[in-house]
């Protein structure tokens, strides 16, 4: 369980930085469905498997947001850094290299 749930960590934080939230709330269903199936084959309980599948839901979602704030102040930064060179080009009256 520990192996899936570092693997849904990280795919949920990637796809905070690459997907739309639509597109991630169609995967996290199609996960938590199949996750939920593997649970009842095994032999555990409805309830179970339901606590659990709202257990790794509730960790997909959060992990999807904290990828998608983290690529949002990565983004403001890159943004933030190009418009510095830009405005000291104008400054100096240099264009900037590279």
């Amino acid at each position: 369980m520990l192996k899936s749930t570092l693997v849904v960590v990280a795919v949920s934080i990637a796809a905070g930085a690459t997907i739309r939230a639509s597109a991630f709330a169609i995967f996290a269903f199609l996960v938590v469905t199949a996750l939920g199936g593997v649970i009842m084959l095994k032999g555990s309980s409805l309830t179970e498997a339901v606590v659990s599948c709202v257990e790794v839901l509730v960790l997909m979602e959060i992990c999807y947001l904290a990828g998608l704030f983290a690529f949002s102040l990565w983004h403001i930064q890159k943004r933030r850094k190009k418009n510095s060179i830009t405005e000291r080009s104008h400054v100096t009256g240099k264009r900037p290299h590279g």
